[in-house]
């Protein structure tokens, strides 16, 4: 279902910009597996270096961790300024520091939408996620909560 709303979005010339801390490898990895064209897709994430025999060497600087994301992310001027017509954003995070970005995205879009995934000390944890996020989906769903937003706000 994912792979169809994106390809949806890709129809459309809707651009998605895709902030992760894992290696940008796994990312492509993923969309390439789904037969998904990153064309309109903007993915930050973690580059590996290769040497001369294909192997993995380092992470290319800088490296994106949950505490600097939102730096990182603030560097995208590009990405932000080449997208500033567009006024509406959703959020999505399974760390609570991941809130950060968006003071960097409420700089280049109107409304924000945030969703916090908690699946970790649910108990423990579900009073700050709520006070933090607009929307909290718990344990590990899929993403039909997900797509039931992004419909919601067509």
């Amino acid at each position: 279902m994912y792979k169809t709303r994106v390809g949806d979005r890709q129809r459309k010339s809707e651009y998605c910009g895709i902030y992760v801390k894992a290696a940008a490898i796994l990312v492509k990895q993923v969309f390439s597996n789904a037969k998904i064209s990153p064309d309109n897709i903007k993915l930050i994430a973690n580059m590996l270096e290769f040497n001369s025999e294909n192997n993995a060497e380092q992470f290319r600087p800088p490296l994106i961790t949950t505490g600097n994301k939102s730096t990182v992310a603030a560097q995208e001027k590009e990405y932000f300024n080449s997208h500033i017509d567009r006024v509406n954003s959703i959020l999505l995070g399974d760390n609570i520091e991941d809130i950060q970005m968006s003071a960097c995205v409420r700089n280049y879009s109107k409304n924000v939408l945030t969703v916090g995934f908690l699946n970790d000390r649910v108990e423990d944890r579900l009073d700050l996620y709520k006070s933090t996020f607009d929307v909290v989906i718990l344990n590990d769903p899929d993403f039909t909560d997900v797509i039931q937003l992004f419909e919601c706000l067509q």
